[in-house]
């Protein structure tokens, strides 16, 4: 019978490794099933689907005012009322979804089956685009820098103040202030959060030196809520908004223009913008200007370039990288009377515009400009066609997206030249230096996944692309690992003063003055009554209130601390209660006080039934630092949090659970083992705390009257617990009435 079971055991992976081949073959031929039908295949595709019928269900974090939040139960908001007008026109009901996390939106769109579309300040960008579709955009933005009002002006004035290490930017975690900052501001610390609002609160505290977010909310609540806070600068990115929808349901984002379309033509759009705005962007869209034919005079005139940046993309880290894909943002401001027709960008030899796409944003002032362009590429050259000569005093913003820089690395200026309307031909000056390297081992490991068969099978299935992409998994790995050491750190750091604090309330929990054990009894009740995250929020934001800043980092560890104090306390004290009142008279008897009993006899015993659950704890503590991302310190969350809201994937967090389960699962083995040891302690087997082991039966009896002298004294070379030299003088005495 036992050889059977063997063979069943033996058996038993060879079957759950032959399922699971099952299961992900069903998924891929599934995924990729092909129907002879074209026709058909066009029909279906054609479809729009809903989650529910007759409903166009819609998520958002709710967190934009005036785009979209919460007043009470009731959920408000430009976008709110936009999208209810857009399912009317559809002859649809709107149902809104409970808030959801800005990061969670667009995974939640992709895998479908909960909401139909995310409506939530989203910028269009082309790394949303490749995991997701986005609707024409239906209002156009840019970024406002926020800071305390009596420093609006200076730093208004010139950004670069805050360009350095001793700035911390709040901005929202995958958004476009966020890049915006990275690109420009480099050198100073950036603290992405879930919403503009704990941006905003975190100014306004002192906590942060300034804030980056969508322009509109950022006026919006300096205007009612933060009237101590300004927009210090209106940083012209020319954005625009669109409503995200998955790539499976085009029938639905087809759908959605139309009615957007109708929205725009039949006025519904320009009354929302003036009663959550106060302004009409469609209007102001509308007056575009263009240089006058007659003002043509042949000066060349000048154009001031005054940035050129790129996107980082390193996978896993921060670096721009030659040979690689990546985008090229170039602004300069035209100074040419006849206005500017043609733009040429040149970089050094090696870099390449080939097969790369052009984004041509226009803005007089923060209104922006509708001009279109056409580019042509040349190895290290493009040129830039402009339908509508650029008004003179504009500023002019190209992106070029899948451009590449020299492989080598090193600094890259952008020269070239431009035309004007009336044919006169002027020269760029040279932009400032972008700095970049070559390439690196995760790049090479990831772009060695790209050309593997078995990775795109596997991408081929949702399930496995969305959660477990090897891809973004390596990539995770890397940029997470700094995080990780960080999270560790902290609750390292931490957990020697919780040890100390938790022991303090305990012994104060249980003294015999009223007053300490009230004290006590309030510290804990409140700690462990309320949520960490809370504790969090008052700490990080009601202390700068008060005149008291701290480093971020260092506030997490004190914040950790107090917190698991307070559970560690309960833990104490249920062990010292848990220890018999024998030993404390049997102390007693030996002539001890108070103060020896306890520290000599109860807590030496104590540590020694409260080590598990205070492992446990500990674990606890660990995964709980997750909680500290909501505040900006950049720990392993933070760094999954910010992957998963750039890629819309879910791997950056998966990679995050396998570096808890790295810490988590040997320490829950080392509870098991420890558990295990004092239950055998307690049923006579193991070792005793002096070093012998425990006998058994007959043999632990015999053992047993060898271990005391006549006297009842231990004989010489035997030693005894705490335990034991307390009982010896109850054995003896027993032993002479014997």
């Amino acid at each position: 019978m036992k050889k059977n079971n063997c063979v069943r055991l033996r058996r038993l992976p060879v079957m759950l490794v032959a399922s699971l081949a099952f299961v992900l073959a069903l998924g891929i031929s599934g995924c990729g099933t092909t129907t002879s039908d074209g026709s058909a295949k066009k029909a279906e595709s054609q479809k729009m689907t809903l989650v529910h019928e007759d409903k166009l269900t819609v998520v958002s974090d709710l967190a934009n005012p005036p785009f979209d939040y919460m007043e009470g139960q009731t959920k408000k908001g430009f976008e709110v009322e936009l999208m209810q007008e857009l399912a009317k026109k559809m002859g649809l009901e709107c149902e809104y979804l409970n808030p959801m996390k800005f990061d969670s939106i667009i995974p939640a769109i992709k895998q479908g089956g909960k909401a139909d579309v995310g409506a939530s300040n989203f910028t269009i960008t082309e790394e949303r685009q490749k995991e997701i579709d986005f609707t024409n955009a239906y209002i156009d933005s840019n970024q406002g820098l926020v800071t305390a009002r009596g420093a609006a002006d200076q730093i208004g004035a010139n950004t670069k103040t805050l360009d350095n290490a001793g700035s911390t930017i709040a901005v929202q975690a995958g958004t476009t202030g966020e890049s915006w900052v990275k690109e420009n501001l480099p050198n100073a610390t950036v603290v992405a959060l879930d919403d503009p609002i704990a941006a905003l609160s975190g100014v306004s505290t002192g906590l942060y030196k300034a804030a980056v977010a969508d322009l509109p909310v950022m006026q919006y609540e300096c205007k009612g809520s933060y009237t101590d806070l300004a927009v210090a600068k209106e940083i012209p990115t020319g954005e625009q908004y669109g409503i995200v929808v998955s790539k499976k349901n085009p029938a639905l984002t087809k759908a959605l223009n139309k009615a957007l379309k109708q929205c725009r033509k039949d006025g519904t759009l320009s009354k929302l913008e003036l009663k959550w705005f106060g302004v009409d962007y469609e209007e102001k869209s509308a007056s575009t200007s263009t240089a006058s034919a007659s003002s043509l005079s042949g000066d060349a005139g000048s154009v001031a370039v005054s940035k050129a940046t790129a996107r980082p993309n390193e996978d896993g880290g921060d670096k721009v990288i030659g040979g690689i894909n990546t985008r090229l943002t170039w602004e300069a401001t035209t100074k040419v009377k006849d206005g500017v027709s043609s733009v040429t960008l040149k970089l050094p030899k090696g870099a390449s515009f080939d097969g790369s796409t052009t984004k041509v944003t226009v803005l007089e002032g923060l209104k922006r400009v509708s001009i279109d362009g056409s580019a042509k590429a040349s190895g290290n050259a493009i040129t830039i066609k402009f339908e509508t000569p650029i008004p003179t005093g504009s500023l002019l913003r190209l992106e070029i997206t899948d451009m590449k820089f020299p492989s080598e690395g090193g600094k890259s200026k952008v020269t070239g030249s431009y035309t004007t309307a009336a044919g006169v031909k002027g020269t760029l000056p040279a932009s400032p230096s972008i700095k970049t390297s070559a390439n690196t081992p995760v790049q090479q490991i990831v772009m060695w996944l790209d050309g593997q068969a078995w990775v795109s099978a596997w991408n081929s299935v949702p399930f496995l692309n969305m959660f477990f992409k090897p891809q973004l998994l390596v990539t995770s790995f890397v940029s997470l690992f700094g995080g990780w050491l960080l999270c560790l750190l902290i609750v390292v750091v931490a957990y020697p003063f919780a040890i100390v604090l938790g022991l303090l309330f305990a012994m104060m929990r249980i003294s015999k003055f009223r007053v300490l054990r009230g004290i006590a009894s309030v510290y804990i009740n409140i700690l462990r009554g309320t949520p960490l995250f809370l504790q969090i929020y008052i700490m990080f934001f009601g202390l700068p209130m008060v005149g008291i800043n701290i480093d971020n980092n260092i506030l997490g560890v004190i914040v950790m601390a107090i917190n698991s104090s307070a559970y560690q306390a309960e833990i104490y004290r249920a062990g010292i209660q848990s220890i018999p009142r024998g030993q404390y008279e049997a102390a007693a008897s030996l002539g001890m006080n108070g103060r020896q009993t306890m520290f000599t006899v109860i807590l030496p015993q104590m540590v020694r039934r409260v080590i598990p659950t205070v492992t446990s704890d500990f674990i606890t503590s660990y995964k709980d630092t997750s909680l500290l991302s909501s505040v900006g310190v950049m720990e392993l969350m933070m760094f999954s949090k910010n992957l998963t809201t750039v890629s819309g994937n879910i791997t950056p967090y998966m990679a995050a659970a396998i570096y808890y389960l790295i810490v988590t699962l040997p320490l829950i083995k080392v509870v098991g083992i420890v558990e295990k040891r004092l239950a055998d302690a307690e049923n006579g087997g193991g070792p005793r705390p002096g070093g012998k082991r425990a006998a058994t039966s007959a043999e632990g009896a015999e053992e047993g009257e060898k271990s005391l002298s006549p006297d009842g004294k231990p004989a010489s070379g035997q030693s005894f617990s705490a335990l034991d030299a307390l009982t010896a003088p109850f054995r003896s005495h027993a032993g002479q009435e014997a």
